[in-house]
């Protein structure tokens, strides 16, 4: 049985025009803010979206002058400074609507501290909608956000948030903006609709945060992408270098995916002390979104601010950032009305998982960010370095690891390679050089895999930097005697810089490709050379205990 081929269909959010940049996370203009500022441009009233969609106008307002060492803007752009708002679009009906702004900021890094990102607020009729953290900089780029219900004729206004990293220069530059309705999105409105806001702390605006969204319109149920955890697995495992590789080695990823929200039949959540139902425990709401707060080191969520070191817990990997104003010390209520100040409101735009295969394989979730958004992993690591988290001894730089998707059935065994008192069972996937070398991965088992059929990313340490066409096989090794079906392999690549905070992916097997083979070390569950046990009616090769899938 084959994986799915994963599709680079997105969710049909945006104008056609602006779907690429938008979701696959392009946008490549290296450099600081143009010196040469125009009006702000847009799809006009007659643009359409997909769908038929009708974006909005946008802002025509003056130049106010800029400067900025290094790169051009592409096109015209209206500077914001943080003392002036700027109309950058204007609602083409009523009702639920999507953003999308094209903006670049001075010359940002996310691993420096105290310089990591401009924020913009953007504003409608009533005030506060939302912020966008301009996390890619000096590069020209394309944001996007859910803004909720607005009136026909609302104008969206932005200005630079009092939220930005205290050392960036306070000036952006907005170009592009679209507004796309609900209304014109047909099934894909639900995963509008729907979608959850986040209320992080201030002290965490660049720290953990929620940056994407995954939705599945087949299970109803959305994937948050976080930046990082500090908590969790990080702390219980050792905290710093040490902690992250063992997150590492069981995820496969340094960002956390937690499984937020789902709205389908009975309506739960990941709050902090357990998934809840909303009989249980019912979190704010604006209209049909679920309002949710950083509860605690996990990325786990509560209803309010007063959970945090509190109902979600003190210890370590809970409360992994210590005191945090206005949450578990100085608060001065948890009403919603309360919150300016001390919260960063994010409202991610949906992109489709069922498009990864998520539907059918959960572990496809893990693929969001290197199809929508390989940026991520830049920001990741970059957030890892600025934390002191990258030691080269225990954990290495974005490119210094080869991340592989494998599809497997009946994995068994339990514990991982870093973090456990025992570890047996299980398989681990070796990594062969052309000069000669094996690199091996973590011993993944059942603990961190699931026993069923799925498909899982690992994370293998290469502590270097080596090109694609350097390795010449993927050996996939079943330990003490644990037959596995080793179904496929996936996509395999190593994550490259771009620019100050982008990220492009260097692939050494793109797609899937079937392998179907049982692999057991004493081949004691096979008959005539095959085993019939496995997925499908289908008879699996016995082929030992390792085997290798040949790189060209």
């Amino acid at each position: 049985m084959a994986m799915r081929t994963p599709s680079f269909r997105a969710l049909a959010l945006v104008a056609t025009a602006l779907e690429s940049s938008l979701l696959l996370g392009c946008g490549e203009s290296d450099g600081g803010l143009s010196a040469g500022v125009t009006s702000a441009s847009s799809v006009g009233p007659g643009g359409t979206g997909v769908g038929g969609a009708t974006a909005a106008t946008t802002s025509t307002a003056q130049n106010a002058g800029s400067s900025g060492a290094g790169g051009a803007w592409t096109g015209g752009c209206v500077e914001v400074g943080a003392n002036a708002e700027v109309v950058i679009a204007t609602a083409p009906g009523e009702g639920e609507h999507a953003l999308s702004l094209t903006a670049l900021s001075a010359d940002t890094d996310w691993s420096e501290l105290g310089n990591e990102a401009l924020v913009l607020d953007v504003l409608g009729d009533a005030g506060l909608i939302g912020h966008l953290v301009l996390h890619q900089g000096a590069t020209e780029f394309t944001y996007g956000m859910h803004v909720g219900s607005l009136k026909s004729g609302e104008p969206l206004r932005v200005r630079v948030s009092t939220l930005s990293a205290d050392g960036a220069e306070k000036k952006a530059c907005v170009g592009t903006a679209a507004l796309i309705p609900a209304a014109s999105l047909g099934v894909n409105a639900e995963g509008l609709k729907h979608a959850p806001i986040f209320k992080w702390p201030v002290k965490k605006r660049f720290d953990d945060l929620p940056l994407m969204l995954g939705w599945s319109h087949e299970k109803a149920r959305y994937q948050a992408v976080y930046s990082n955890e500090n908590g969790g697995t990080v702390a219980i495992c050792g905290a710093k270098a040490t902690g992250m590789q063992a997150e590492l080695a069981r995820w496969g990823r340094g960002a956390d995916i937690e499984g937020v929200y789902s709205y389908g039949g009975t309506e739960k959540w990941e709050r902090c002390d357990g998934m809840k139902t909303f009989a249980q425990v019912q979190p704010g709401m604006e209209a049909e979104h679920p309002i949710f707060y950083y509860g605690d080191g996990h990325n786990r969520v509560f209803e309010s601010r007063g959970g945090y070191g509190k109902t979600c817990g003190s210890s370590a990997d809970q409360q992994a950032d210590g005191d945090l104003s206005g949450w578990n010390v100085n608060n001065p209520g948890n009403q919603p009305k309360l919150d300016d100040g001390l919260v960063i409101v994010l409202r991610p735009l949906p992109v489709d998982l069922d498009a990864l295969g998520y539907a059918t394989f959960a572990g496809r979730r893990e693929g969001l960010m290197d199809t929508y958004a390989p940026w991520l992993y830049r920001l990741t690591f970059a957030e890892l370095a600025r934390e002191g988290n990258i030691d080269q001894n225990h954990t290495f730089p974005m490119q210094s690891y080869l991340f592989v998707d494998v599809h497997a059935a009946d994995v068994g065994g339990s514990g991982d390679s870093y973090c456990s008192f025992m570890v047996g069972s299980g398989f681990r996937l070796r990594v062969h050089t052309k000069d000669g070398e094996t690199l091996d991965g973590p011993q993944m088992t059942a603990s961190y895999f699931g026993a069923s059929e799925d498909i899982k990313r690992i994370a293998i340490e290469l502590k270097k930097t080596y090109a694609a066409n350097a390795f010449d096989g993927l050996e996939f090794d079943a330990y003490d005697n644990d037959g596995i079906y080793w179904l496929g392999l996936g996509d395999a690549f190593m994550a490259r810089p771009v620019a100050r905070n982008g990220a492009t992916l260097d692939y050494v097997h793109k797609g899937t490709s079937a392998v179907n083979t049982y692999i057991d070390d004493d081949k004691s569950g096979c008959n005539a050379g095959v085993n019939m046990g496995g997925p499908g009616a289908f008879a699996y090769p016995c082929v030992g205990g390792k085997q290798t899938f040949a790189l060209p």
